[in-house]
Parts: structure tokens; C-alpha cells; sequence
């Protein structure tokens, strides 16, 4: 399974000319993993086509790539090793670029969220301060100075970012079940 680079996802949403980011479409996505969409019957395409495009269909290559997100996105919320990697623009970009797409994705995750939480089930104090947080770092200064300590403290934010949504996870997404492989041997 590959993953979908954000350039890729980037260049397919410029196609469809479907006016949002990569890191907001990942981010939408995300939110509504955590927020306990059932990840197992298609629901997300609905929910996302509905926030993202006013419920319109979306192109094929664009509705594969996003079907890919969101699989890859769903492994990795479920694996036991906390690899989830937040789709943001690249490294190479300027500080103010990747401080723009970190707090489209935050924003995104939120709505996301509140869409994915769709059996209503109650959020728990420290989620709730979780997403207040996350709102808080929708709003981050994009006037970044681009320099070593403010590349270390914005890398420190995308660690909180990643480990925010990871928590979110764990008290409100649904877990999938790993395929499983057949030990037979033929």
C-alpha cells in the first residue's frame, strides 16, 4: 500500500479544481477517524464530500487518492506504534508555507471531528481541551521568522499536533481490525 505524497493529493485536488489543500483535505479526514466515524462502510466519503465539496461527487483519480489517505490514515491510527504522519507541505517549503497548511489541518481536524462524532457520544474533559488547543494552533502566526530555533519550535508543534489527534483516537475513533493473513501454507 502506498502512501499519497502531499504533492500528489495537491495535484489531483488542482485538477479537480476543488478549492482546498492537501493538509486540509488530510486533516478532514482525520478528524473524522478520531471522531468515531464508522470507518468500515464508506460513511467518511459522504461526510467529506458534504464539508468538502457541498456534497457534489468527486472525480475518480481524486476520490481514489483520497480513498488511499483515508486507508493509510485508518492504519496508522490503529497501529500500536504511533507512526501517524500529518499530510503537510514539504520541509523544503518556507516556515510561513508549513505553518499555513499545520493550521489548515488543525482547522480541518475539528470539523472533521465534529462530523466524525456522528453516534453523538460524549467527549471527555481532556478531548475537549485537546480540540481547544487545536483551535488555538488553527490561529498560529504564518509570519514565521525562518530560522533554526523557529524551525525547532514549529517541529515541536507538529509533534503536539500529531500526538493530539492520536489521543483523540484513542478515547473517541474505532479501531480496525489488521487483516488478517492465512496461515496456511499450500
Amino acid at each position: 500500500m502506498s502512501n499519497v505524497t502531499w504533492q500528489q493529493l495537491t495535484s489531483s485536488l488542482n485538477m479537480a479544481e476543488l478549492g482546498a489543500s492537501a493538509s486540509e483535505c488530510h486533516g478532514i479526514i482525520c478528524g473524522l477517524i478520531c471522531g468515531g466515524i464508522n470507518v468500515e462502510n464508506g460513511s467518511w466519503l459522504g461526510a467529506f464530500n458534504d464539508l468538502m465539496n457541498d456534497g457534489i461527487a468527486l472525480p475518480v483519480d481524486l476520490k481514489k487518492d483520497l480513498a488511499q489517505v483515508f486507508s493509510n490514515s485508518c492504519n496508522e491510527f490503529s497501529a500500536d506504534d504511533y507512526q501517524l504522519k500529518l499530510l503537510l507541505s514539504d520541509d523544503e517549503q518556507p516556515l510561513s508555507d508549513r505553518a499555513v497548511s499545520l493550521a489548515q489541518w488543525s482547522e480541518s481536524f475539528m470539523a472533521g471531528f465534529a462530523i466524525g462524532n456522528e453516534s453523538g457520544q460524549a467527549i471527555s474533559k481532556e478531548v475537549k481541551e485537546t480540540l481547544a488547543d487545536l483551535s488555538q494552533i488553527s490561529q498560529i502566526d504564518t509570519q514565521i521568522t525562518d530560522d533554526e530555533e523557529s524551525q525547532q519550535s514549529f517541529e515541536e508543534i507538529i509533534e503536539y499536533v500529531r500526538m493530539s489527534a492520536l489521543f483523540c483516537f484513542a478515547e473517541m475513533g474505532k479501531k480496525i481490525e489488521p487483516e488478517k493473513k492465512d496461515s496456511k501454507l499450500h
